[in-house]
């Protein structure tokens, strides 16, 4: 950062560093906003800072708007989609829009797992369509094996929405290997 004080990739990993592993929320907004600055398009740190300002700030309202200039400025970002689909989801309670966004996610990148999760706990929780949501926890655990969350949330609705116990337990072993494992 010295010897570019003005590029955005830098500072925006610098944040990310703050947030994630030193903890410091202020010096990681400082850096978000002085990447943005140096670019206003860069994908990765508007979205970044979206879910510091959502999961950290609480800031719901500045949190959207980070994540629409995010994807405005890249309309196939995974991430940014996924993580923008789950605050209209949990926040905002607009479930046409997150699911718009989950699709545009899983388009963007249908390997990812936790959309695809995410995705799943929204059609078994609020749409109530149980063959498409464990179509795509399928499609998750697919996408990673390993994938904690997803195996967790497949063998609760295997238990408690298709009462296939041993399934459900094999899924709830596999996700206590892969939490406890690593």
């Amino acid at each position: 950062i010295e010897a570019d004080p003005d590029h955005a990739n830098n500072l925006g990993n610098y944040a990310l560093l703050l947030k994630n592993v030193r903890g410091d929320y202020d010096r990681a907004e400082e850096m978000y906003k002085r990447a943005i600055e140096a670019d206003p398009d860069h994908a990765n740190n508007l979205g970044n800072y979206a879910l510091l300002l959502e999961t950290v700030r609480g800031d719901y309202d500045r949190a959207e708007e980070m994540y629409k200039r995010a994807i405005e400025a890249d309309p196939d970002h995974a991430n940014n989609l996924g993580n923008y689909a789950l605050l209209l989801e949990t926040v905002r309670g607009d479930y046409d829009r997150a699911e718009e966004m989950y699709k545009r996610a899983i388009e963007a990148d249908p390997d990812h797992a936790n959309n695809l999760g995410n995705y799943a706990l929204l059609l078994e929780t609020v749409r109530r369509d149980y063959d498409r949501a464990e179509e795509m926890y399928k499609r998750a655990i697919e996408a990673d094996p390993d994938h904690a969350y997803s195996l967790r949330k497949y063998a609760h609705f295997l238990q408690y929405v298709r009462h296939n116990y041993d399934r459900a337990e094999e899924m709830y072993r596999r996700f206590i290997e892969a939490d406890h494992g690593k």
